[in-house]
């Protein structure tokens, strides 16, 4: 830097006497006034910060004093980005933060809900179930009355129905509360009748400072708290204690202190008075009426009432249900085949049913086990009698002839027993005879039953044509025929057993045979003898002769072979079975 003096700048105010001096005078004198420290305090930021922070706390204490300071609405943005800053920096600090008031604020939030529920119910099943809330209904029914207004009426002694908080000056309204039960009015039009009212009294009677302090209109009360900037309104049902006049009070004393500065500044926004809710809400009060004292004398006549008219509806209940139980089963028991019931009766505590009832019908005892019904509250009384039911006859067939498993049986609507499968003869001769001695059976039909003797017949008869007994070249039986022959022999005597059961005449054709060769007369006369050697034999194993006939069978025609099996073969003796009844002549 250069040691010359600068340039002084030109000072307009020439009769300053400065204005002749160097400046390197001026800025001498100003180092010899500050210093080299203060130079420094006021060129250091941080020392300035330092100084700042010392006399901050106390400047913010006096600024939070004096109302009219603007510095907290001027920090509310800054404090609002500080938070969302946080925020969005990291959730958790503030959640942590807020986390100890959080948790039992919300406790006891929801601890209030549950028992505002909880009252609500007990109050709602106490004007529901009990003998004063239904005379209430009867009256509310006969003058044409809501139940509400009834209710309200009986059991209300007051009720802060709306409460006002109204400017003083315009006459405007600055918040207004309803109480849940009651109908909200326009608050303008009440404020503004308020007004009106308190301006004619005023008028009227020459009152200048007084305030209106109540106002009757109809079943409603008008209570009225004055103060400096505001007043109190509320509309208030039934008659209420001077308690509440106290409460007014001290809600408009809070307001004044707390909205001193808004209450002076209105200006017709009221937006401002929404957090004085909490305040006029301790105006919005209501008591009911309690329950009367009974004398312990009464509450132990009326319990023992309400006991034994408690045991007298029981049995009445259960012996109401009983009774529609026994109707229920008699009922049942009628629908049954073969059971008409006729009459149920109830004595002595005991059921009595009595009727019609098929032997073979169900046992009623078997059906009663089905159901709830006690066994031994219950007799029945039957008169005995066939009934026609279908499954009934059904069963009377059966228990009569004791049809074999292999036999169906099968009633129509004509009354017609109809027989399907395999028996014996026997029985079906027995059962053609027996069934029509059944009421409600008009025919037997057993077309479709095969007696089982005639399936052995037929078996028998296959067996029997199909043996054959071996000649040698003359007459001569072949040595290993005698066993042949004594099971033909039994064979035939099962035949005629069984035609004789059937009622056939059996007939056996003993059939003689030879080979081509050799002249024919002596064949026919080898035949001959070849079919009586056998009769013979088998009339000494039993068999009738008069069954047993000789017939003689040509020979086949010779082979161009010349082998000998087929002439072998052809020296024998078989069987032909005919079967006819003898008084039609047919099989």
């Amino acid at each position: 830097m250069s040691d010359l003096p600068s340039p002084a700048k030109p000072n307009p105010s020439a009769s300053h006497p400065e204005a002749d001096y160097p400046l390197s005078e001026l800025t001498e004198l100003r180092n010899l006034v500050i210093g080299p420290d203060l130079k420094e305090r006021f060129d250091n930021a941080r020392i300035r910060s330092e100084d700042v922070s010392r006399v901050l706390p106390e400047a913010l204490d006096l600024t939070l004093q004096d109302k009219d300071q603007p510095l907290p609405k001027v920090i509310v943005p800054t404090v609002e980005k500080a938070i969302k800053s946080s925020v969005s920096t990291d959730q958790n600090i503030l959640s942590e933060a807020l986390f100890p008031i959080m948790g039992p604020a919300i406790r006891k939030a929801i601890a209030a809900a549950i028992q505002n529920l909880i009252d609500s119910l007990n109050q709602s099943l106490e004007h529901s179930l009990s003998a004063q809330s239904l005379s209430w209904r009867f009256e509310a029914w006969r003058t044409g009355k809501s139940f509400a207004e009834v209710l309200l009426l009986r059991t209300l002694v007051y009720q802060v129905e709306q409460v006002f908080l109204i400017h003083k000056v315009s006459g405007l309204v600055l918040h207004h509360l309803t109480a849940a039960t009651a109908t909200a009015q326009d608050a303008d039009l009440v404020s503004a009748m308020f007004t009106a009212i308190q301006d004619f009294v005023k008028d009227s009677f020459s009152i200048s400072n007084d305030a209106l302090g109540s106002l009757q209109v109809g079943e409603l009360t008008i209570w009225v708290n004055e103060g400096p900037q505001a007043f109190i309104a509320c509309v208030i049902r039934g008659n209420p204690p001077g308690s509440l006049r106290q409460a007014m009070e001290n809600a408009l004393e809070r307001i004044h202190l707390l909205y001193e500065v808004q209450l002076h500044e209105f200006q017709g926004e009221n937006s401002a008075f929404e957090t004085c809710q909490p305040y006029l809400e301790q105006c919005l009060q209501s008591q009911y009426q309690g329950k009367e004292k009974r004398s312990p004398f009464l509450k132990w006549i009326g319990g023992a009432a309400g006991i034994l008219l408690l045991g007298w509806g029981t049995w009445m209940v259960l012996s109401l249900s009983e009774s529609r139980q026994v109707e229920n089963f008699s009922q049942q028991l009628n629908q049954q085949p073969g059971i008409v019931v006729l009459q149920t009766q109830k004595q002595n505590g005991k059921y009595t049913i009595s009727g019609l009832r098929d032997p073979l019908a169900i046992p009623p005892q078997e059906l009663v086990a089905k159901t709830d019904l006690d066994p031994d509250k219950l007799d029945f009384e039957w008169e005995p009698y066939l009934s026609f039911d279908s499954e009934l006859v059904e069963s009377r067939v059966k228990a009569l002839l004791q049809p074999p498993q292999t036999v169906i049986l099968h009633i129509d609507v004509n009354g017609v027993l109809q027989m399907s499968g395999s028996a014996p003869q026997t029985w079906i001769n027995q059962a053609k005879t027996l069934a029509l001695r059944l009421p409600n059976i008009t025919q037997v039909d057993t077309q479709q039953v095969v007696p089982i003797e005639r399936q052995a017949l037929a078996a028998l008869t296959h067996k029997i044509e199909s043996t054959a007994i071996f000649f040698t070249q003359n007459a001569q039986l072949v040595p290993q025929q005698n066993g042949t022959l004594k099971t033909l022999a039994l064979d035939l005597i099962a035949l005629l057993q069984k035609g004789t059961t059937l009622g056939q005449r059996i007939t056996v054709q003993v059939e003689g045979h030879t080979d081509a060769t050799g002249a024919e007369l002596i064949n026919l006369y080898i035949r001959e003898t070849r079919a009586e050697a056998v009769i013979s034999l088998l009339v000494k194993q039993g068999i009738d002769p008069r069954v047993l006939q000789t017939v003689s069978v040509e020979p086949p025609p010779a082979t161009s072979s010349g082998s000998s099996q087929p002439i072998l073969a052809n020296r024998k003796v078989t069987f032909k079975v005919i079967a006819v009844h003898p008084s039609t002549g047919t099989p």
